[in-house]
């Protein structure tokens, strides 16, 4: 949205607050538009009304505005000495602002902003308060509010130049620089009114809200203190500065003033707040409690008090309380950011990361400042998501040497060693909380990882990259003695690997894992974190359609198979890379030994054990394990190029390859061929909600396909690349996330969870299962559901779960599979929903090219609550699924 007319909940909130009525006098009508009423007739000598002059200005102002301008100018021209001229004059003035709105409506803001300048130039510094006020003073919010930023300026300076010896009329123009969040500005022309009357309390208390909003809290503390000292009865000043005293610690000064502001007025409600969290800042919380329950039982919807109380206790670790709190605060407000922040630390120190990660991702809709992605990117490191964590920090902050630096909201430069230090006028100014809800070894831990990701991608590219920085800072990211070690210790091991520097670094982290992975494995969220990278692309279409990814629990010993030889792999990877192919080759089998069977993680592991064979001269073994890696159903012709070299080097030429590989190119299927199809996947077997764990089924010919004859190879092949060659030549970018000699990651399909048990170490490498070489005349059909008859083929089957699926309304969200095996793929099918309103059906990405399996996700988009119904369409048939929002 463009900043003309997107106002950030965080400076909203600080507006609202202190804004004082005569500086929003001007503003009492609806804004947006200007005030097209004539002004009021001035006081003259003419008592008749008849008088003929009268009636012939009376009837020009019914004319259009271009025509009433030519006509009070030459009215005035011929009535020079008449009563009437002030008025002809203000009357000019308006219908250049009419004509100006007419344009600006017709969509010509050129010829708008252009009579508005008229408008102003045409005013004198005896235009009435009623002209200025729904005229003149309206004028640079409506051109701002209409995404014409760069001539509200203009204009409001125009105006500035005509009253600037006005300082009841200059403090109006402060008010617009406050809508606008021009806090500068607002300042220049607060101090303007000061040297013009510097006993105007009004003028005091507009620059403490100038130096409020800029986060200069000291100043606007000086600022609201002598509005009040000049007027004692000033409720607003007072309440002004009650909240940053207590925003600065000294809640007992503040507890005074809001019992002041309580006892002038007993019905206060934002004074009985304060009065509830200055007593929760003093340590009396018993007192605090018994008041807070007081003041929600009187009013029950008071967001500030629910806000502040909520992360009050967020601060002081009380989860379960704040949780409650925040809810309710959210509920009365969703648009208020600083509840979805209270809501989210909330949900967090009740070991719900993934949960507070939503909350925060929705506040983002209303306000973006650095506090809230710095919150967002906590979550995300809280769930092990450091790559979407890192690239949160790293679009909004910077770190200088050892400074951090940002602006904060989203204006003001500030620098600090840690980002609690940082943060902390945000928090104060918006909330008028002392207390951070975070803890020095997070904020430690968020730095740490900024700079590690600073260092591998320094600004000079990578040629600027040097190994030390990069090391030092991976081991500064992983130290601490946390569950959540194991994770950070195989990120930063992987991102070295993937960046092709620190090797012994990389090793030394991947052994030092192997000491927490018990614990690793009891974390919040642990699925997530073991598969963090595996999960990045379909989480990422998920977060794009609004939604968020469903990820079910995989069983913990799937998990530590995965970790166990995720370690050995990355640490097999960093020795070949140190020449110490022996040494590799040993750590890579012990990899493949635990890594559940034909899953991403265990093809990956493969290669890099061929790599190492190959390097150690044995290209028998380099070739098996080649062979075992290649996944026929996400060709990849950089490594099919490795393997058919090797193969023709090994045996001679290609013969036999293709039927363990299949066609190096796409094979039309016969039309009488009737393929099998995968069963469609129940909900206690989800195919497509995660995109991490193995299937644990042999390395045959995948199920739903043809295995097509081989073709002979050619009788003058064209020369086959080396596997080092080729391995050279797949060797990643430094985006790229599955390099030959790096972190394993797959590069098109999705392994699934399973519940199989644990699978046990081999003894010695498994041997491919060699595909026969041509297709049996004939398949046995599946019998998992009845087959529907499709006009124009033999057979079409089209399966989904009915079972009915359940989401939480607002942005809950769940991918289910269909698999479809008739003519035209995907194309074919159709989703839909007679309540688009309320959820929303799309197609995502295959999980299987060749079986048949696709990918929808359902989400609900709106706040209601009920059962709706998707419609699948095929050539096959159509299908019904219910789905229930809660």
């Amino acid at each position: 949205m463009k900043k003309a007319i997107y106002i950030s909940t965080f400076s909203l909130l600080l507006v609202l607050a202190i804004i004082w009525p005569c500086v929003v006098r001007a503003q009492e009508r609806p804004a947006g538009t200007v005030q097209s009423t004539e002004p009021a007739a001035q006081t003259t000598n003419d008592t008749s009304g008849n008088d003929p002059l009268r009636a012939e200005l009376k009837a020009i102002t019914e004319l259009p505005p271009p025509e009433r301008i030519a006509k009070l100018k030459a009215f005035i021209e011929a009535n020079p000495l008449s009563a009437l001229k002030t008025r002809a004059q203000e009357l000019i003035v308006s219908a250049h602002a009419a004509l100006g709105e007419e344009k600006l409506r017709a969509g010509d803001a050129a010829g708008g902003i252009e009579q508005f300048r008229r408008s102003v130039a045409e005013s004198r510094a005896s235009l009435s308060d009623k002209l200025f006020a729904d005229v003149l003073a309206r004028i640079p919010l409506n051109l701002y509010l209409r995404n014409e930023r760069a001539a509200a300026l203009e204009i409001a300076r125009l105006i500035e130049e005509r009253v600037k010896d006005n300082p009841q009329r200059l403090l109006t123009l402060v008010g617009f620089y406050l809508n606008v969040e021009e806090a500068d500005e607002a300042a220049r022309v607060a101090s303007m009114v000061i040297k013009l009357a510097p006993e105007m309390p009004a003028a005091h208390q507009a620059l403490g809200a100038a130096r409020h909003i800029a986060l200069k809290l000291d100043d606007a503390m000086t600022a609201y203190a002598r509005a009040l000292e000049l007027d004692a009865k000033s409720g607003r000043s007072r309440r002004s500065l009650a909240d940053l005293r207590r925003a600065t610690g000294k809640a007992e000064a503040a507890l005074t003033l809001y019992r002041e502001l309580l006892q002038a007025e007993p019905g206060d409600k934002l004074a009985r707040s304060g009065i509830v969290l200055s007593l929760f800042d003093l340590g009396r919380k018993d007192e605090a409690e018994r008041e807070l329950e007081a003041a929600l039982k009187e009013e029950p919807r008071n967001l500030s008090l629910l806000t502040g109380a909520a992360y009050w206790y967020a601060a002081h670790k009380d989860g379960a309380r704040a949780l409650e709190l925040a809810q309710r605060a959210v509920e009365i407000e969703p648009r208020y950011t600083w509840a979805h922040i209270a809501l989210a630390r909330a949900l967090v120190a009740q070991k719900r990361p993934l949960d507070a990660e939503q909350a925060l991702r929705f506040a983002r809709q209303y306000g973006r400042f650095p506090t809230l992605e710095y919150e967002l990117a906590s979550a995300l490191a809280a769930a092990g998501l450091y790559e979407e964590a890192a690239n949160t920090l790293s679009g909004t902050f910077t770190l200088k040497g050892d400074q951090l630096e940002t602006l904060l909201a989203g204006r003001t430069l500030a620098r600090a060693a840690s980002f609690i230090e940082l943060l902390a006028p945000e928090r104060r100014a918006g909330i008028f909380q002392p207390a951070v809800a975070d803890t020095e070894e997070n904020a430690r831990l968020l730095k740490a990882l900024l700079a590690f990701r600073s260092a591998l991608n320094p600004a000079g590219g990578r040629a600027a990259l040097k190994e030390a920085e990069a090391t030092s800072a991976a081991r500064e990211w992983t130290a601490g003695q946390d569950a959540m070690r194991l994770y950070r210790q195989l990120y930063a091991a992987s991102r070295l690997l993937q960046r092709r520097v620190g090797w012994q670094a990389a090793l030394d982290l991947s052994e030092a894992a192997k000491s927490g992975l018990e614990e690793a494995l009891d974390v919040p969220a642990a699925t997530v974190a073991v598969m963090a990278d595996e999960l990045t692309d379909a989480r990422a279409r998920a977060i794009n359609y609004g939604g968020s990814l469903a990820v079910p629990d995989v069983p913990r010993n799937v998990l530590s198979s995965i970790l166990r030889g995720r370690i050995e792999d990355l640490a097999g990877v960093a020795l070949y890379n140190q020449d110490k192919a022996a040494e590799a080759v040993v750590r890579l089998r012990r990899a493949i030994g635990v890594l559940p069977e034909n899953s991403a993680y265990w093809r990956a592991a493969q290669w890099h054990l061929g790599e190492a064979h190959f390097a150690s001269g044995n290209q028998q073994e380099a070739l098996a394990a080649y062979l075992r890696s290649y996944d026929r159903n996400a060709p990849d012709p950089v490594r099919r190029a490795v393997i058919e070299g090797l193969y023709r080097k090994v045996n001679g030429s290609l013969e036999g390859l293709e039927a363990r590989l299949g066609a190096a190119a796409p094979v039309t299927t016969a039309l009488n061929t009737t393929p099998t199809t995968t069963p469609a996947a129940t909900p206690d077997t989800p195919v497509a909600e995660t995109t991490a764990t193995a299937r644990n089924t042999p390395e045959a010919a995948p199920v739903g396909t043809v295995t097509p004859a081989p073709t002979p190879a050619t009788s003058q092949p064209t020369p086959e690349p080396t596997p080092a060659e080729a391995s050279a030549r797949e060797q990643p970018s430094d985006t790229t996330s599955q390099p030959a000699t790096g972190e394993p990651r797959p590069a098109a399909t999705e392994p699934q969870p399973t519940t199989t048990s644990d699978p046990q170490p081999t003894a010695a490498e498994p041997q491919p299962t060699p595909t026969p070489d041509t297709a049996p005349s004939q398949r046995p059909r599946t019998t998992e559901r009845p087959a529907e008859k499709a006009a124009g083929s033999d057979e079409c089957i089209f399966n989904l779960s009915e079972e009915p699926l359940t989401l939480r309304n607002n942005g809950g969200s769940i991918i289910i599979p269909v698999s479809f095996n008739g003519a035209g793929g995907a194309a074919s099918i159709t989703a839909s929903t007679p309540n688009w309103a309320d959820i929303a059906v799309f197609s995502e990405t295959k999980t299987n090219i060749e079986s048949g399996v696709y990918n929808y996700s359902i989400t609900s988009v709106s706040k209601r609550t009920g059962t709706y119904t998707v419609i699948f369409k095929s050539p096959c048939g159509t299908k019904k699924l219910t789905v229930i929002v809660k």
